[in-house]
């Protein structure tokens, strides 16, 4: 036996925390590699007690997840037979304490090595395996800081809204500011004073030279100045969290129109100014996760939650007839960076396909925008350009077919050339200057990025804006135009808009509140938490209890429901992850200020309840009056005897009763607990068959329309 044949083959543990990237990186490894997931964290706080010794430098009680404990168990079984241990979790701060977590339970005299990577490819893996390095405990201080912070905050203000409002509410740094700040906009929406103005659209037409016979379509335009004064003014509204600006008129009633009107009538207009130019248009950044989270809902309709849910299971790995690969890059990201791999793969394909016109010189550069944002990341982009959507499509469900057509196009388009465009506009005015009309529009000269990606903005009809129509005559100065017709339009001033899932990110990435991660599970919280409802057309609308939680917060937690506040804590927090700061010593300066603040809460906060609304409405149950409360599903008639009895009758959204529908028993016994008969019951979406035993038992199983009306007309 040759020497080479005794030495003993090495072997691996590779620990990731999702079994789609164990499936996926398991493929890319040879025989000595065991990869196992640890279905996330293995450890965290524990649920029922605070978990956190303020007085002893904030110490941290960890305990075992419930469901990692086999796994905990299993990992450390591989590990005792193994030469090294990769930690393979997410290349950010979550991923880097779930590795420490998970270092922490194995117990093993193998070295634990981490290894990072921003895309789940073969190549990416190996070159991983190539540079592993040690845990990086600035970023486990960040994320257990973050985490203690957020624990302090919801453990002790929660008991503090329950004895003072309502039982089972809760409180969260980041998340009551965003509900601040849905109210505060309810707020503003309420107190604006809606205001009519007019302006005045004309059409026109080229007054031809005696002789020449070329004819011309008639053309709009606008009335831009009357007696040296902008027709039209922006008014600007300062909110709590931005600035908006709306349009108003200096004709605020009908009748001031007449004047100009009239006086346009009789007057000879000619063209005053021609402004020709060509105008570029550059292409906007590969997406970081809040901007993906904005395309998404704008474009294609899905929640933050969704996005989220969808970009992981690209990012982790699909199965393209036999070849396992992740499809884009890491997808939590606030840094624009591209790697120089990836831009010149993205310059060879457009060079191919679209052609060297379409490739600018060198590969453009976007400058961080985003305050603390990790620049060791990349911008969410496909690991290849050459996975093609139309050819991806046949290997992803709808969803992922979806967002990775919009993740490559956008990735695509800001890797292109700028857009050109032939911008015109023209002004007109009468003999004595007192009116100026203007009309303007452009037309693509050259695409761009534009032939694979365009913006809502874009996708309107070339040529065309509020001021009038592209399709025009030659014209120059001093020739004569025909006044054919005017018209006077109504408009009215507009409140700021309520917030939408986009907006409401936007938002708060602008002040730097949340990080990448936080997004989604932000919005999800104060809608499931009933401060915020969720309505049909996509709006984010405050509920009485989401309003009277923020104004008591807003009493007695001046600092915690800033905006600038919280975004100081994110920035420290920054600061830990960069090894500039301490964290006890950011856990100390955050948390007297907020010991003072819960202490005078606790004793000055009075008593409040959310708005109980007396009704004559009678409880079908019992027939005692009923009031109208509010929930998370919006308003509804609850019995006032309540919880004594649980009468209950749905409103629809403007408040109108519905139809109540009384759960009938029927014959069948519940197939989980096999104790409680099943009930008939009736929610919005239809009727289904529910345990009598709920909350203990909450199976639920579906009904036939045949079923149900044997089972309604055996009650009848």
């Amino acid at each position: 036996m040759t020497e080479k044949n005794k030495t003993k083959t090495k072997k691996y543990l590779v620990i990731v925390e999702s079994p789609t990237k164990e499936k996926t990186i398991s493929r890319f490894l040879d025989a000595g590699y065991t990869v196992k997931s640890s279905f996330g964290h293995v450890r965290d706080l524990p649920k029922d007690e605070l978990g956190v010794d303020e007085k002893k430098d904030f110490t941290a009680k960890y305990v075992p997840v419930e469901r990692a404990k086999k796994i905990i168990s299993e990992l450390n079984g591989i590990a005792k037979n193994v030469d090294t241990i990769y930690l393979a979790t997410d290349p950010d701060r979550e991923g880097e304490a779930i590795s420490w977590h998970l270092k922490e339970v194995i117990k093993s005299d193998a070295p634990f090595k981490r290894i990072s990577f921003h895309e789940i490819t073969k190549t990416a893996i190996a070159e991983a395996l190539k540079s592993p390095r040690d845990l990086d405990m600035a970023l486990v201080n960040a994320q257990q800081a973050r985490r203690i912070i957020d624990r302090l905050v919801g453990y002790k203000l929660s008991p503090l809204l329950w004895n003072k409002i309502k039982s089972g509410l809760s409180a969260g740094r980041v998340q009551s500011v965003a509900v601040r700040l849905i109210a505060e906009r309810a707020k503003e929406i309420a107190a604006f004073k809606e205001e009519d103005y007019y302006t005045l659209n004309t059409r026109l037409a080229k007054v031809m030279p005696e002789g020449d016979k070329s004819a011309y379509k008639d053309f709009d335009s606008k009335l831009v100045r009357w007696e040296g004064a902008a027709v039209e003014q922006t008014i600007l509204l300062k909110l709590f969290a931005e600035d908006y600006r709306y349009k108003t008129s200096v004709f605020k009633k009908i009748e001031d129109t007449v004047e100009a009107g009239t006086y346009l009538r009789n007057s000879r207009l000619t063209v005053s100014k021609v402004d020709a130019k060509a105008v570029r248009q550059k292409p906007k950044p590969p997406f970081i996760t809040s901007t993906l989270q904005q395309d998404a809902y704008n474009k294609l309709g899905f929640s933050s939650d969704r996005t989220m849910k969808v970009a992981q299971s690209l990012y982790e790995g699909v199965d393209m007839g036999g070849e396992r690969s992740g499809l884009i890059t890491y997808m939590r990201t606030d840094s624009f960076n591209v790697s120089v791999d990836m831009q010149k793969e993205a310059a060879k394909f457009i060079a191919e396909i679209y052609g060297k016109d379409f490739c600018p010189a060198k590969p453009p550069m976007y400058l961080k925008k985003v305050k603390g944002a990790q620049e060791a990341h990349e911008a969410i982009h496909p690991t290849s350009a050459y996975k093609r959507p139309e050819e991806m499509g046949q290997f992803l469900n709808a969803d992922q077919a979806k967002l990775y057509d919009l993740i490559w196009r956008r990735f695509m388009a800001s890797q292109m050339e700028e857009a050109i465009f032939d911008s015109l506009s023209v002004e007109f005015s009468d003999e004595k200057g007192r009116s100026v009309l203007r009309t303007s529009g452009r037309t693509v000269k050259f695409e761009g990025y534009l032939k694979i990606y365009m913006e809502e903005k874009e996708e309107e009809v070339a040529g065309e804006d509020e001021e009038g129509s592209a399709a025009l005559p030659p014209l120059k100065e001093g020739d004569v135009v025909a006044l054919k017709d005017v018209t006077t339009v109504p408009h009215k001033t507009s409140p700021p808009p309520n917030y939408n899932e986009a907006s409401i990110i936007k938002t708060l990435e602008k002040h730097g509140i949340g990080r990448p991660s936080t997004y989604a599970a932000i919005i999800k919280n104060i809608v499931d938490r009933g401060y915020i409802n969720r309505e049909k057309d996509r709006k984010l609308l405050i509920t009485d209890l989401g309003a009277l939680v923020t104004e008591k917060l807003k009493d007695f937690f001046k600092e915690i429901m800033e905006i600038s506040y919280t975004a100081s804590i994110e920035d420290k927090l920054d600061d830990v992850a960069d090894g500039t700061l301490d964290w006890v010593a950011m856990m100390r300066e955050f948390y007297g200020p907020f010991a003072k603040d819960l202490a005078t809460a606790e004793r000055d906060m009075t008593r409040s309840r959310p708005n109980v609304i007396k009704t004559d409405e009678k409880c079908p149950l019992c027939l005692s009056p009923m009031v109208q409360r509010e929930s998370r599903f919006g308003k509804y008639l609850s019995c006032s005897r309540f919880p004594k009895c649980k009468g209950k009758m749905p409103l629809d959204k403007d408040g109108n009763k519905q139809e109540y529908f009384a759960p009938i028993k029927t014959e069948k016994i519940c197939d989980k607990c096999n104790k409680n008969a099943m009930l008939l019951r009736k929610s919005p979406r239809g009727y289904f068959l529910a345990c009598s035993g709920f909350p203990k038992c909450r199976n639920i199983d579906q009904v036939t329309p045949e079923e149900v009306e044997k089972i309604v007309n055996a009650k009848k």
